[in-house]
């Protein structure tokens, strides 16, 4: 799996001043600290937010990251790619090993934040940085299978895999 460089931090940065205004990314930025990098940046930005907003507002605010990310990637790529891409981009931003799509769920494998996550006794999705990889899934898939959303469903604590099912309209 491939480090969280930079370049993926500043893009992450930029999606979320669309969602939520400058002002917010700032004082955001500015809770940071020094001298995080890579998966605990992340973390502690996706913390900062939740702190900022409150439990709901990080939630929500991190999925919607999720999803713009997976906009900005199919917009900027073939329809004919995106299947690829929803399996490797998590790993080529470092965030996890892989997603797995199957025709009605998808699975994160080996996500690099439920090390800090056990660490702190949350279960997934407990946390808003969880929010990101759910919105991310669901961006796709909404364009891809015509879901209408997907929702989180359990930790393979084994196989380190968070299940998250597609919701289709009845």
């Amino acid at each position: 799996m491939k480090a969280i460089t930079a370049e993926v931090v500043e893009t992450l940065v930029n999606l979320m001043r669309n969602i939520l205004g400058s002002r917010a990314v700032d004082i955001i930025l500015g809770r940071l600290g020094e001298g995080a990098t890579g998966r605990e940046l992340i973390y502690t930005f996706a913390d900062e937010t939740q702190n900022l907003l409150g439990e709901k507002g990080g939630f929500s605010s991190m999925r919607q990251l999720g999803r713009e990310l997976a906009r900005s990637i199919m917009s900027s790529n073939p329809r004919d790619k995106w299947e690829e891409l929803l399996e490797n981009t998590l790993n080529e931003f470092g965030f996890a090993r892989k997603i797995e799509k199957e025709k009605d769920r998808a699975f994160i494998c080996q996500c690099v934040f439920y090390e800090i996550l056990e660490g702190k006794n949350l279960k997934p999705t407990e946390h808003s940085v969880c929010w990101a990889g759910w919105g991310f899934i669901e961006g796709f898939v909404k364009e891809m299978e015509g879901a209408i959303g997907i929702q989180w469903v359990e930790r393979d604590y084994e196989n380190e895999k968070c299940r998250f099912d597609f919701i289709f309209q009845a």
